[in-house]
């Protein structure tokens, strides 16, 4: 399971997770209802101006106006007993009483508690247990009085309140502000009552409630600031997040984090493992019925129950193979819980089951640790692959997932003690190296997700390791090349953030543009933490350039091709040159993949119309490979990919389509067919491996065009064979 990194400030999913350990040590028994609270309708008074008096006070309440509401409530249910509204004016009448939650749980939590008012359970008592209250007042007055229960600290009263309670349903009485409050309760009394599979739903809708909102992005404001305008005091500038990203960048690892990209919330943790929990005392006959649960989220736990009680039956070989199916269909949500750990065990337990006709690969991603989020991205393009690719009545091929957090040579044994017949990753350059011996003595081939070329290993045993991934310095050389050969510029501008990769990069393109006989007319440095590119503009205007190139991120750009176009610099179109009479000074655009956002068209596509980007990957590019990746990716995750979970797809296709479609069940076959001159298909386009293991590929461009990317029918061949410089931080060390 992922650490939890502890926060400053207490949040709410740690109190609400506060909030339902607190019930952990008591026990209770329930029965179960078949009833399912949140299919009925919401109750409403008996005439319109008594519902829209209840509607003001609920507002109140929603609000925070907790003794206005209260005021209005008791008014309401005097002036009209016998309306059936009556029994919900005196619900909110006690969570009024109860008052603002968070508040009284981060109290909890600095040992400031205070008990609530004995009014709240003499009002949320006799509602909670007459059977003459209608249901939806009655089950949500018992998790309101479950809840205040909670707050007082009375855990063994909290989880008897919920015994009855009818399944993973959430009353229409209880506000919608409160659920995430009460859905930790709930799963929690039904986990307490052994009703374990109540609980899972309950668990998993819990998970949903905790989910953090995406916070605000100002690059989808859609407003645009203007050219020499410093971000306000109140609105962080993004330039530290794009100096991270562009580095990160050139070592192969941007930090973003796992599934939707956000991290899991301390209670979502808590959720998770009180899950697991409750998977293993899940009945067989219960997890099987799972399997087939609507939420991703119950499907997995259910996945986790049922895979390791039939692993240990002595199946045979046909129930293997269902087995591995149900583990593809529903490895893929694990990531999303934060679970991949989980994951990797299930798959260890797969991989030892007596199949000889199955096929091994070896996952080696850091699954823990500060690398994770990267390792995740990785993993969540591998299981895509092997999802998409098992087919019945095939050579099953498996893949086993191991974490190199913590010792990437002890990892790198425990698969080959499994018979892997190659392994895809591990992700940093560094660690591939070390491995490269231990890898050739097991016979056993790598192909490494690392940035740039691996150093080292001279002898003829380092053609087991290969790399497939992105080379940052090739896109600069790709990029002079296509504007010498292809668009026939002759001068061109390079204009470049002061840092080790804007450096490095912009070194690149000018050396080989260089050496296509092309002139560099300038060589502009900026400080990124500026936002006044006036002088630069000014210098780039000097030169008259006929191409421009700018190896920065997106939101960057947006702020220089303003400027540029302050100095009348514009971009056009690939196929067209300026007119000898043109008042504008028209270039083409350049950059890098780090433009691939949506900020540069939304804020700069008038700018920079028709600038080129090398694309490792994008869901625009329209050939089959990429449709199916794409279309899979989203399906499961509900998100787009990216460039780092492509690469990871692709290397598991392509040891797929050699173990099973070529035959190539033995690891000399395999090393055989990968050093091979046949071009592989793949989401990040075509490519083959060299006698040193680079990756030889087919770099695919994306265009501006009226306002949006598309796809550009040129493509350039990399790497272009020009010794590359390594890319450094500031102070000369690798990143």
């Amino acid at each position: 399971m992922i650490k939890v990194q502890p926060f400053r400030k207490p949040t709410r999913g740690l109190a609400l997770a506060l909030c339902a350990l607190l019930l952990s040590a008591a026990g209770c028994k329930t029965t179960r209802s078949s009833t399912t609270l949140e299919q009925e309708p919401p109750i409403v008074a008996q005439s319109p101006e008594v519902q829209a008096e209840f509607e003001d006070a609920v507002a109140l309440l929603n609000a925070g106006e907790y003794d206005q509401a209260a005021e209005r409530l008791r008014l309401l249910q005097a002036e009209n007993a016998d309306d059936r509204i009556a029994q919900m004016a005196e619900l909110y009448i006690a969570r009024a009483l109860i008052g603002d939650i968070d508040a009284r749980f981060k109290a909890m939590e600095t040992g400031q508690w205070q008990a609530l008012s004995p009014e709240v359970e003499r009002l949320l008592a006799p509602l909670a247990s007459a059977t003459t209250v209608d249901e939806r007042v009655r089950f949500g007055a018992a998790a309101y009085l479950a809840l205040s229960q909670a707050l007082n600290a009375q855990a063994a009263q909290s989880a008897s309140t919920l015994r009855s309670y009818p399944g993973p349903s959430m009353s229409p009485a209880i506000l919608e502000k409160d659920r995430p409050w009460i859905w930790p309760l709930i799963a929690e009394g039904l986990q307490q009552a052994d009703r374990p599979a109540e609980a899972i739903e309950a668990w998993a809708r819990t998970f949903e409630a905790l989910r953090p909102k995406p916070a605000p992005d100002q690059r989808a404001s859609g407003s645009e600031q203007a050219p020499g305008d410093a971000p306000g005091n109140d609105q962080p500038s993004a330039d530290d997040a794009d100096n991270a990203q562009i580095q990160a960048y050139a070592d192969g690892s941007e930090d973003v984090e796992f599934g939707d990209g956000q991290s899991l919330t301390p209670g979502q943790v808590m959720a998770v493992a009180r899950a697991f929990d409750a998977a293993d005392a899940l009945e067989d006959r219960q997890a099987a019925e799972l399997l087939n649960a609507e939420r991703p989220f119950v499907r997995a736990l259910a996945t986790w129950a049922y895979v390791r009680r039939e692993a240990r039956q002595g199946i045979d070989e046909r129930e293997q193979e269902a087995l591995l199916e149900i583990f593809n269909e529903n490895a893929p949500y694990f990531l999303e819980m934060g679970v991949a750990s989980r994951a990797a065990e299930l798959s260890m337990t797969i991989a030892s089951l007596s199949e000889a006709r199955r096929l091994v690969v070896g996952a080696l991603l850091p699954l823990s640790g500060p690398n994770r989020a990267v390792g995740y991205r990785a993993l969540s393009g591998m299981l895509i692959a092997q999802q998409s690719f098992h087919v019945a009545g095939e050579p099953a091929v498996t893949l086993v997932i191991e974490d190199s957090a913590a010792d990437p040579a002890a990892a790198l044994q425990r698969l080959v003690d499994l018979g892997v017949l190659a392994v895809v990753g591990p992700l940093d350059g560094r660690i591939a190296a070390e491995l490269r011996e231990p890898a050739a003595d097991a016979g056993v081939p790598m192909i490494a997700l690392a940035p740039e070329a691996i150093e080292g290993g001279d002898d003829e045993r380092t053609s087991l390791l290969f790399r497939n991934f992105l080379s940052a310095t090739s896109e600069a050389r790709a990029m002079a090349t296509l504007s010498f050969e292809q668009l026939h510029d002759r001068r061109a501008a390079v204009v470049y953030p002061d840092m080790g990769y804007g450096r490095v990069m912009a070194q690149a393109f000018a050396d080989e543009f260089r050496a296509r006989g092309g002139q560099i007319v300038a060589e502009v440095a900026y400080d990124r933490s500026s936002s006044n590119f006036v002088d630069t503009a000014k210098a780039v205007a000097r030169a008259n350039p006929d191409a421009l190139f700018i190896p920065d991120s997106g939101s960057k750009i947006a702020q220089l091709s303003a400027f540029m176009a302050q100095e009348n610099i514009w971009g056009h179109a690939p196929d067209k040159r300026p007119g000898a009479r043109a008042q504008r000074t028209y270039v083409h655009y350049l950059g890098t993949s780090l433009w691939q956002d949506p900020i540069v068209t939304r804020q700069a596509a008038s700018y920079v119309e028709g600038a080129l980007i090398p694309a490792w990957y994008s869901s625009t590019f329209d050939d089959a490979d990429t449709r199916q990746f794409s279309a899979g990716f989203e399906a499961v995750y509900e998100r787009g990919a990216d460039y780092f979970e492509a690469f990871a797809y692709d290397s598991v296709k392509r040891l797929r389509e050699l173990m099973v479609e070529r035959g190539a069940g033995r690891t000399q076959t395999l090393v055989s067919s990968l050093r091979g001159n046949e071009w592989a298909g793949g989401a990040t386009g075509r490519y083959r491996f060299d006698e040193r293991g680079e990756p030889i590929r087919e770099l695919r461009m994306l265009q501006v065009k009226s306002g949006e990317w598309a796809a550009y029918e040129r493509s350039i061949m990399t790497p272009l064979h020009r010794p590359a410089a390594a890319i450094t931080d500031d102070d000369g060390s690798s990143p």
